[in-house]
């Protein structure tokens, strides 16, 4: 459910932060070259990190590593990749990719173009999904329709925001979320129906309730927003010591107090991480790469 969350919010955070820029190659480039620092610096830590860890606690899982895609972030087989939560980085990339190609039209192009390439990217996917023998195909994925749907909400966000919508975008969350869950998908076009549409009703009320002032504002929140990359990417790493250490051992109790104390110690120990590590490496790299790179 996250994940949906992640690839639509990307694509309303793509469109918020470049719709106002320049149309040109150099901002085409200045674009695709921060979101390579930012995917790759923050990525690669980690990805180091995970391999010493495995080579430390359970080594004979790095033979059957994809080691190289892995680092490179072209490879979606979670099976054989060093940090398992990679594979949807690689569709991250491959949006970033397509994104670039906007700032080749203006605006007024980008309203007519966006929602005529969704929908052909929506038959694609139909048409692979209904037949045998055209094959699903990473370049045409249905995740792709996450990620548009975000940029899709931020170009018609000022209809798509009308306070009405509130009651009618939580009555599709639950809708979509409880099939969802009910039928346990996990993939292919019924997840994008389910927690895709879910994942977009989610934004769009998250986008209500701002832009009508009802929730406050909350500093931990935005903090916990700005560290989301690092959180996502050494969750994994931090459950798996938590695991090898004995830890998850000595919290595993038929009592459920006990194990209900070990699942809010490994998610503060999680969240205080990111937090700290967001703050002193991961912003500071990433703003002098920048900054090296102008």
């Amino acid at each position: 459910m996250g994940v949906d969350i992640f690839f639509v919010i990307s694509g309303f955070i793509m469109s918020y932060t470049t719709f106002n820029k320049p149309r040109s190659t150099n901002s085409a480039k200045t674009f695709l070259r921060h979101r390579l620092y930012r995917i790759y610096l923050g990525y690669w830590p980690f990805y180091f990190i995970m391999i010493i860890t495995l080579w430390l606690t359970n080594p004979y899982i790095l033979q059957n590593l994809d080691i190289l895609n892995s680092f490179l972030l072209t490879n979606t087989s979670m099976s054989t990749l060093v940090l398992p939560i990679s594979w949807s980085l690689s569709y991250e990339l491959y949006f970033y990719a397509l994104f670039v190609f906007t700032f080749l039209f203006s605006i007024k192009q980008l309203y007519i173009l966006i929602p005529i390439f969704t929908s052909f990217i929506l038959f694609l996917v139909l048409y692979s999904f209904f037949n045998i023998n055209f094959s699903q195909n990473f370049f045409y994925s249905h995740f792709l329709l996450e990620f548009f749907s975000g940029v899709l909400l931020y170009m018609y966000k000022e209809k798509l925001t009308k306070i009405w919508f509130l009651p009618l975008s939580v009555i599709c969350i639950i809708v979509t979320y409880g099939y969802g869950i009910n039928y346990e998908i996990k993939n292919g076009l019924f997840r994008v129906f389910t927690f895709g549409l879910g994942a977009l009703f989610v934004v769009q009320t998250a986008l209500i309730l701002e832009q009508k002032n009802l929730y406050p504002q909350i500093t931990l929140i935005e903090d916990l927003g700005n560290a989301s990359y690092t959180l996502y990417l050494s969750h994994l790493i931090l459950i798996h010591i938590f695991y090898f250490s004995g830890l998850r051992d000595f919290f595993n109790s038929q009592n459920i107090l006990l194990p209900l104390a070990g699942f809010f110690t490994i998610l503060v120990l999680c969240i205080a991480f990111s937090l700290w590590y967001y703050k002193i490496i991961e912003r500071p790299i990433y703003t002098k790469a920048v900054h090296l790179g102008k």
